[in-house]
């Protein structure tokens, strides 16, 4: 089993750790070109027999949704990182994580492969991210008061 790869946002206020379901250099690693992730410098992977694990500080998580508004990009609202782009789907919660946003080891001297998802349909979308994302854990501690 390959041990977790643990990273973080810039200033540390979300932490992830992907337990990989296959050696790394097996994991998917692409570059979306949709404006949003080009202006990002985004570098993404995701894998359905890994298992990634997000948690956030009290208030660190930006929810925004563009476009299709079918997805929750997860961006600090300290640093202002993207962190990864979250969807509800089959009862579960899916990701693709931005590598390159949570300097996450294990990828260094790959080239992402270029991707383009601007003809899919919605239908065929959520089909291609329930086949290929992350299963997900996301935990967003609450302020104490």
């Amino acid at each position: 089993m390959t041990p977790a790869l643990v990273g973080h946002c810039h200033c540390g206020s979300i932490r992830v750790s992907l337990e990989p379901g296959r050696p790394v250099s097996e994991l998917a690693y692409r570059a979306c070109q949709c404006g949003f992730c080009r202006r990002h410098g985004a570098a993404t992977t995701s894998d359905p027999a890994s298992l990634l694990h997000i948690e956030a500080a009290p208030g660190a998580v930006n929810h925004y949704r563009f476009g299709r508004r079918a997805a929750d990009v997860l961006l600090c609202e300290e640093c202002g990182v993207y962190v990864a782009s979250v969807i509800e789907a089959d009862g579960g919660r899916l990701a693709t994580l931005n590598v390159a946003g949570v300097a996450l080891p294990g990828f260094e001297g790959r080239t992402p492969e270029p991707a383009s998802y601007d003809d899919e349909t919605d239908e065929a979308r959520l089909a291609r991210r329930s086949a290929r994302w992350t299963p997900t854990v996301l935990v967003e501690a609450q302020p104490s008061i």
